[in-house]
């Protein structure tokens, strides 16, 4: 019995060191080991800020035909606050509760709070989208914004697997209906 076991052990062992991967001869991984900055001719890099300045285009589009007057973050939200609201802003794990309309860029909506219910969630620490976290940390309870969230800062490539394509830039109106505050 014990040396079945130690015979086991001796080729699980042989096993996983010749299935290792020897990344020093994988050139991918060399040149990206090597490089601490992008490649300015990277294909892939070149493709993703072609996309990224048609989604701009196609936010400045929209923004303008809506009459949005709305600012951009550094993060690329766009952000215009319709309604203060009062008391103190919202904090990172205050629990919030939204009335929302989120919209395509084609104006129709795929999501509203009068339908699906109000939005509730704990500000950077739940699977909302970044766009949405970060817009509201600039709100106050009773405070509206409208909110324009490219796809990076949406649900990215992958989409949100129910209305929602990949790569898609959202328009939302935003209403703080609750706070309830972090007791930290």
């Amino acid at each position: 019995m014990r040396s079945v076991f130690f015979i086991l052990l001796i080729i699980n062992v042989l096993c996983f060191h010749g299935c290792k991967e020897n990344k020093a001869k994988d050139p991918d991984f060399v040149r990206i080991q090597q490089s601490d900055k992008p490649d300015k001719e990277d294909p892939y890099l070149k493709w993703n800020q072609m996309n990224v300045g048609r989604e701009d285009e196609d936010i400045d589009f929209f923004t303008r035909r809506y009459g949005w007057n709305v600012e951009r973050t550094g993060t690329g939200l766009r952000y215009e606050s319709i309604k203060e609201g009062s008391g103190q802003p919202v904090q990172t794990e205050d629990v919030v509760t939204l009335e929302y309309t989120t919209c395509l860029l084609s104006g129709d909506t795929v999501y509203s709070s009068r339908k699906d219910g109000l939005k509730t969630f704990k500000v950077d620490k739940s699977d909302e989208i970044m766009g949405l976290h970060e817009a509201v940390k600039k709100m106050k309870k009773g405070g509206k914004a409208h909110l324009v969230v490219p796809s990076f800062l949406a649900y990215g490539v992958a989409g949100d697997g129910r209305r929602i394509r990949g790569k898609v830039s959202l328009a939302m109106t935003i209403e703080v209906v609750d706070i309830e505050r972090n007791k930290n």
